[in-house]
């Protein structure tokens, strides 16, 4: 039983933890979701095509977060570890740079 607590401590503090790649999926999904309240009304015209690449914008910040929790489990060296994180960063920044313009 006194394993089963210590897995259960170490998987909050696996999330709880903040790294580059948390912080900027947070920030991304928090910056689409303002994006779809404040422009509602242009989102849902033309059959709502707008909302569909919206969820499609979303689903990558919640992808962010998934590979964010499998780098954590899988790279044990710190310098490794926010090397990978901050080349993922930059390559989400620029899918989404690319989708923007």
């Amino acid at each position: 039983m006194d394993t089963a607590l210590n897995s259960n401590k170490s998987q909050s503090k696996t999330m709880k933890k903040l790294t580059p790649l948390k912080v900027f999926s947070v920030l991304y999904i928090f910056a689409c979701v303002g994006y779809i309240i404040f422009n509602w009304e242009t989102l849902t015209q033309a059959e709502g095509w707008g909302m569909v690449y919206m969820i499609g914008l979303l689903s990558a910040g919640f992808i962010g977060l998934l590979i964010d929790l499998v780098l954590i489990k899988l790279i044990k060296l710190n310098w490794i570890f926010y090397f990978a994180e901050i080349l993922l960063i930059f390559f989400f920044s620029i899918e989404l740079w690319i989708e923007l313009t």
